[in-house]
């Protein structure tokens, strides 16, 4: 049989031995297998990660369909063939949907949380088939995400009289360092002096306004700070335009992802609102960037976002 675009023809050797009149007898199956990938719904042939699948043991699922076509060697497709597709990894999942079709297509699918190579290969004695040899990494999320941004506070956009940091020796202003809106209610701040500053410690209760929400904090003197290189995330320093939060029982942590016109990200933070498919990408300290975030054409749309892989790896 010639090879085509469908169907590539098998060639094999076999060796006699040396007694006069001796054949080799090679036998060939009668039917053979064709492998498609078809195109998914963001038009490659990536895996997609499936809207319900959550992460496991920081594992994303992959779930990859693949069409096999199965015609006798004299040329007709073969309908209603029930088939047997096996993995060569042990913890793949294959399912055949069904026998072959009028044209002799059947679906199957290959589910996984195991990255690397594996190869697929028919199990019934009477079809040939060449070993379908794919590689999972890279994957599309079935969902789109919510993206949105958020910043760590800045001291400059503070107007309040200047108050001992504990514990770094330095001065800052007081609603930086003690309000509702500064750095021990965010978790991290950038001073004036460029530098990042956290607190280490927090002994008091924060006073109320009339309406009963928090403005600053009640005991001051209970509080102490030091400074850092980074903003620190739950997962690991958080770097502005690099690092993200994310639900980590959706994306996995220290995951590289790529965000449609944003770029790729690091998964190195989470976020008590940050559930299901929201993505919230970390724009730097300050008012400004977080209103030029804001006022972007990203921020509160929804967005297409690939796995690209683990950064650990």
């Amino acid at each position: 049989m010639p090879d085509s675009a469908n169907w590539v023809t098998v060639h094999d050797s076999a060796f006699t031995n040396t007694n006069p009149d001796s054949s080799v007898e090679v036998r060939i199956a009668s039917n053979l297998l064709s492998w498609e990938i078809p195109n998914n719904k963001y038009d490659d042939k990536l895996p997609i990660i499936p809207s319900s699948a959550r992460v496991r043991h920081g594992k994303i699922l992959y779930r990859l369909p693949i069409k096999a076509k199965v015609k006798s060697l004299g040329g007709p497709a073969l309908s209603g063939r029930t088939i047997s597709i096996k993995s060569s990894r042990m913890n793949d999942t294959v399912r055949v949907a069904g026998p072959t079709d009028w044209n002799g297509w059947a679906m199957v699918v290959l589910e996984s949380r195991e990255p690397g190579d594996l190869t697929l290969s028919i199990a019934d004695d009477d079809i040939t088939a060449v070993p379908l040899r794919i590689t999972l990494k890279e994957a599309w999320y079935e969902s789109t995400f919510l993206i949105t941004g958020y910043h760590v506070c800045f001291e400059s956009d503070f107007s309040g009289d200047d108050a001992v940091a504990h514990g770094t020796n330095d001065r800052h202003k007081r609603d930086f360092l003690y309000g509702a809106r500064g750095v021990v209610m965010q978790g991290t701040g950038k001073a004036s002096n460029g530098r990042y500053i956290r607190p280490t410690r927090v002994n008091s209760t924060w006073h109320r306004n009339s309406r009963g929400n928090r403005d600053y904090l009640d005991h001051p003197d209970g509080v102490e700070f030091t400074y850092a290189d980074s903003v620190q995330g739950a997962f690991g320093p958080v770097t502005e335009n690099r690092s993200i939060a994310v639900d980590p029982d959706v994306i996995p942590k220290r995951a590289l992802v790529e965000i449609e016109l944003v770029g790729r990200r690091t998964a190195d933070d989470t976020g008590s609102a940050i559930i299901g498919h929201h993505i919230d990408n970390f724009v730097g300290a300050g008012a400004a960037v977080q209103a030029a975030w804001e006022h972007g054409s990203v921020n509160n749309t929804r967005r297409k976002v690939k796995y690209i892989g683990s950064s650990e790896n």
